[in-house]
């Protein structure tokens, strides 16, 4: 076994405290008209000097310079998200130290935590509605229902940490993630070819292309166009037949002569979006758009680790074979369409400002199929059919798989007028949203005798939701002191979610039905306040209180003989965040230091979380609510420039969350089938410390531009699950750092690239998939950091 040496969390944190997550993360802020853009200007002529470059966002709903607004925001521009090879949230996320989510393959759907706001598992689940996400993402204005949309022609992604309610509506319990594209230009024929190829080590080659083409039809038109096609060769294999662990036979699948599938886990997604925009008047500009992507994520990374019980046992067994090789008879994939078309209208109004409005449809399904070995012969063999139970006399060879079909699709509007600067600004708007949600989950097994018209289908579930949402939202501003500025905002909303859950139980017949509920408010809010005082042009201090919130919804438990379900548990409740934080950020020496630091402290309000009813050993998932939650913690950035070819750049990160009430959740009326939540417990799924450090440097040879970076990203132990009680002590992640490394050479046009993640070939521990009860029949699936991959791109913009 290879040992690599681990460097101490604590001198980690000596050593890289206070330091930025990328240096090309600008904070910016308001500055609109003329102003902003001279300051553009005025920033792009200082990246040849010692001066830092300032970015414009658009976060706050109007176009401003990051340093000058009052919270936490980033921004990562088009050509950093290419050179550190942030094409997805997953990556994103890896890049950022204030976000979290465990490293899972691309099949997965994953629950991100910010701010320490989370309350469940962070293991890898095929299962979307057990990913319970704390942060929403919007492409442009449109709020995605599911993280999935490949980033490519992206001009910038702008992340928002707090609760961000009052703007960006429900989800943004903790933060908000938009994905801001690049719109076409006018009287401009240009275009970009990217090719890059790289390999993970042990793995196959992989490719990711992209094209983009920006064509003129006219003095007021334009299109813009890009396609993307991704063939990731995947690195994983997945050994099909009878382990050596195992007594039992069992039959590979498709091909019963073929037991070994070598790099298994590949993906391919192809991606295109075209834009058209016209402008109509010299005050009306109006742009049609539509982005379409579909794939499929084949297969998991991980190992099959040897079957264990108890704890830590199963979570430390050696693995079967080796940490590239996983234990699966059926084959495993996701396919996914995503399908987004939205309407832009931008109106100048003389006099009062800028008026924006955006409606868009969108589709989104993700299909697919996994392998069930030992839950599926623990649920079917243990508990009703021996000859399905994995070393039992009576084996019939055949094994478990599962199949999802989750389905969203909807429409939103919204519409806000931004008032121009003065002592008085403002922004108001109106939003609407119609949505619609399926999520169905199969569970098979052949020749086992059922009631359903499908052959071999034991049970499904299948969650339905129709939500629709109307709001009214708005800040004021007041700068009528000089330096100070006062903010207002708020956010009121009527909601309704008629929801459905329906269970079959074909082979057993435990828990079959159909529950209906419907929830609805009107006149619900949420409000922001904000002081900021500007000490310099340049260095800001603030304060700000503001809220977030997430919908609610049904749950498909049921009464059992004359246990009736308890009311309070039938449905679970929306949950909201209140968020007290206090910064300053800025820029120092003469703008080659920038910093920004603010602390902060959240209270958590009726937090949903994992609950579950077992009927004679099958459980019927579902969500409550449980007590209230407090995270607090600290983010420091930095960036500084000592010369104009080298730029340096740090973040530090700390985070603690735990129950702050006790609460008791019983599932029957009776008060019976309790489960208690203790004040203490600690939550989970959020490494407390979290650090990055990166160093670039830019320079000239033999007539061509050249640059080098290199960057480490440190991740603190992390608790696996939330803790109910503080004596509780859930399995623990250990801590790793992972390296990053770069080299580009330019010319005229041209841009040659060659990059290394994970230069250490860290190998850490970071997720498990499979069910605790069981690992002692097969043992758990564990996810290792993906080994050291090497890449190159290729570039040319005509």
């Amino acid at each position: 076994m290879r040992v690599c040496p681990k460097p101490s969390p604590v001198a980690l944190s000596l050593l890289l405290a206070g330091w930025i997550q990328l240096p090309v993360l600008a904070q910016t802020a308001p500055a609109p008209g003329a102003r902003a853009e001279s300051e553009k200007k005025e920033a792009t002529q200082e990246t040849k000097t010692t001066k830092l470059e300032a970015i414009v966002v658009t976060s706050s709903k109007r176009r401003e310079l990051a340093h000058r607004l009052p919270y936490n925001v980033t921004a990562i521009g088009e050509q950093a998200l290419r050179d550190e090879g942030i094409t997805d949230l997953k990556k994103l996320i890896q890049a950022s130290p204030a976000i979290e989510a465990p490293p899972n393959s691309a099949r997965f759907t994953d629950s991100v935590t910010v701010r320490g706001l989370n309350v469940s598992s962070v293991s890898a689940n095929n299962i979307e509605w057990f990913a319970r996400s704390t942060l929403s993402t919007y492409l442009d204005d449109t709020p995605l229902p599911m993280v999935g949309i490949r980033i490519k022609d992206i001009a910038r992604v702008e992340t928002l940490l707090g609760p961000q309610g009052t703007l960006y509506g429900g989800g943004a319990l903790g933060g908000t993630v938009r994905y801001i594209t690049n719109k076409p230009k006018l009287g401009a024929f240009e275009g970009r070819i990217n090719a890059g190829l790289s390999q993970v080590k042990g793995g196959a080659l992989s490719s990711d292309t992209d094209l983009m083409l920006n064509v003129p039809l006219g003095e007021d038109v334009a299109l813009r166009v890009s396609l993307a096609n991704l063939d990731d060769g995947g690195f994983t294999d997945r050994f099909a037949g009878k382990p050596p662990t195992l007594t039992s036979s069992i039959t590979a699948k498709p091909d019963a002569g073929q037991v070994l599938y070598e790099n298994d886990d590949w993906y391919k997604a192809k991606t295109a979006r075209a834009s058209l925009l016209w402008q109509a008047t010299p005050d009306l500009e109006l742009r049609l758009t539509h982005t379409w992507q579909d794939g499929t994520a084949h297969g998991t990374s991980g190992a099959q680790l040897n079957p264990a019980s108890g704890s830590p046992a199963r979570y430390l067994a050696a693995p079967t074979w080796d940490q590239q090789t996983v234990l699966s008879p059926y084959p495993e994939f996701t396919d996914r369409k995503i399908s987004l078309t939205s309407f832009d209208l931008d109106w100048r109004l003389a006099g009062i400002g800028r008026l924006h409005s955006s409606t868009a449809t969108y589709q989104d399904t993700r299909v697919g199929q996994a392998d069930y070995l030992a839950t599926g012969s623990f649920f079917y063999g243990d508990l009703g059919y021996s000859r399905y139970r994995l070393g039992s006399s009576s084996w019939s060879g055949n094994t478990a798989f599962i199949t999802y079909d989750n389905r969203n699709k909807g429409w939103t509007h919204e519409t806000r007028v931004v008032s121009d600067p003065g002592v008085f600004s403002w922004i108001a708007g109106v939003y609407f949203s119609d949505q619609e949600k399926s999520n169905q989950f199969s569970e098979w097994l052949p020749t086992l005798p059922t009631r359903s018209t499908r052959a071999g289908e034991g049970y499904m579930e299948n969650l339905g939701s129709q939500y629709k949402e109307s709001a009214l939202f708005g800040e004021l501003s007041w700068a009528g002191i000089e330096r100070l500025t006062l903010t207002a905002g708020a956010r009121l909303f009527a909601y309704e979610d008629q929801a459905s859950t329906q269970v079959e139980d074909y082979a057993f017949d435990l828990v079959t039905g159909q529950i209906k509920n419907t929830e609805k408010e009107s006149g619900k809010s949420y409000f922001k306040l904000n002081a900021s005082y500007q000490f310099t042009d340049d260095l800001l201090g603030y304060a700000t209180f503001s809220q977030g919130f997430r919908r609610g919804g049904a749950n498909g438990f049921r009464g059992v003989g004359n246990k009736e379900v308890n009311p309070s548990v039938r449905g679970y409740a929306s949950d909201s965040t209140d968020n007290l934080e206090i910064g300053a950020k800025g820029y120092l020496l003469d703008r080659q230091l920038y910093v920004q630091a603010n602390a902060y402290r959240i209270l958590w309000k009726d937090p949903q979380t994992y609950f579950s009813q077992d009927i004679d050993g099958f459980p019927v998932w579902g969500t409550t609510n449980g007590p209230d939650a407090r995270s607090e913690g600290f983010e420091f950035q930095a960036r500084w420039k000592p010369v104009s070819s080298i730029e340096l750049g740090m973040a530090s990160t700390y985070t603690r969350g735990e129950w702050d009430d006790t609460k008791e959740v019983c599932l029957y009326a009776n008060n019976s089938e309790c489960r208690t939540y203790t004040k203490g417990g600690k939550l989970g799924g959020s490494a407390p410390w979290k650090h990055t450090l990166r160093a670039s440097w830019r320079g000239e040879w033999a007539g061509h531009a050249i640059s080098a970076s290199l960057g480490a990203r440190y991740v603190g132990v992390k608790a696996s699950d939330r803790g109910d009680h503080p004596d509780d002590k859930p399995f623990e992640y250990k801590s790793y750092t992972t390296y990053r490394g770069s080299v580009g050479l330019s010319q005229g046009n041209w841009n040659l690239s060659l990059w290394v993640d994970n230069l250490t070939n860290e190998r850490e521990l970071v997720s498990f998939q499979g069910t605790s009860a069981v690992a002692s029949r097969v043992g758990l699936r564990a996810v290792y950091l993906t080994p050291r991959t090497v890449g190159l791109n290729l570039g040319w913009r005509f």
